[in-house]
């Protein structure tokens, strides 16, 4: 115990200023949603308790925003993991050209997000890009924008997101699963079973801890897909691809709203914690056990 006191000199520094970055600006975001602020106006900042919130309530642009939000979460999370999963098993095997195998599946993981987009965009350009490329090779005419219709630019994004993402996750899952003993595999294999079931009786329970870790930072990085929608689509067409980070943006910098802006962004925050808190209980619950 004194041997730890005697650390805390060097080791406080650090949190204070951990501290200060995170929570300060939290603090500061909650306060200045709590009045009015107006940087064209010679008044200044007027307090006005949760106008602002009550405001978000009869929001149909941020109710929207909202509703995509969650499908930029669930949609491409769920699938990532999917993807993700089966390129792990099957990286892990001991087949021919693995090693090269693995070094593309990466490519995608160390790409900007901003990147990406630019990649995507570039690839469905009507006419031109290489999705109508590879139409044409199988005999379809693609000639649309997909990025012109609700539908098709929400999935685009969807697209890109699970694109980009996937790659990290078959890479922590594979680092899961090469832990794993071959003893245990064998002792499924004598006790008959197949292929399949062992990866579902042997592999996955193993990797489930991996798991709940890999969602969080996921749902975490499924909510910063702000690079890739300002690069791809500007949160249209008709704020069909505008998730709750997004229209904070907007409403601050673009119609100078900072005080509406302030309270969308501490409701985002809210919903990160609720989105992630789950899945931090059970690491927490794990991690005691």
């Amino acid at each position: 115990m004194a041997s730890e006191r005697g650390l805390l000199p060097f080791v406080l520094p650090t949190f204070v200023l951990m501290g200060l970055a995170t929570i300060a600006p939290i603090v500061l975001t909650i306060v200045v949603s709590l009045y009015i602020v107006d940087p064209t106006s010679p008044i200044g900042p007027v307090f006005q308790g949760l106008a602002n919130y009550a405001a978000l309530l009869s929001d149909e642009r941020f109710l929207n925003s909202l509703i995509v939000m969650t499908e930029l979460i669930i949609i491409p999370v769920v699938a990532q993991l999917l993807i993700g999963l089966l390129l792990a098993i099957v990286l892990r095997e001991k087949l021919a050209g693995m090693r090269w195998m693995r070094l593309v599946f990466l490519l995608p993981a160390v790409i900007p997000p901003a990147v990406g987009g630019l990649v995507w965009k570039l690839f469905i350009v009507p006419g031109a890009g290489g999705l109508t490329y590879f139409a044409g090779r199988v005999g379809l005419s693609l000639d649309v924008n997909l990025l012109d219709r609700p539908g098709s630019a929400l999935a685009t994004v969807i697209v890109a997101s699970i694109w980009v993402g996937t790659p990290l996750v078959a890479l922590l899952l594979l680092s899961a699963l090469e832990s794993i003993g071959d003893e245990q595999y064998e002792a499924a294999a004598l006790d008959g079973a197949s292929w399949l079931r062992s990866q579902w009786h042997v592999s996955i329970p193993n990797i489930r801890p991996v798991v709940r870790t890999v969602i969080v930072f996921r749902v975490l990085e499924a909510l910063a897909v702000f690079p890739m929608i300002f690069v791809l689509t500007g949160g249209g067409p008709a704020s069909a691809t505008e998730p709750v980070n997004y229209y904070a943006y907007l409403t601050g910098f673009d119609y100078l709203k900072i005080d509406y802006a302030a309270s969308i962004i501490t409701c985002f925050f809210v919903i990160m914690l609720a989105a992630a808190a789950p899945f931090l209980a059970g690491i927490a619950r794990t991690s005691a056990t």
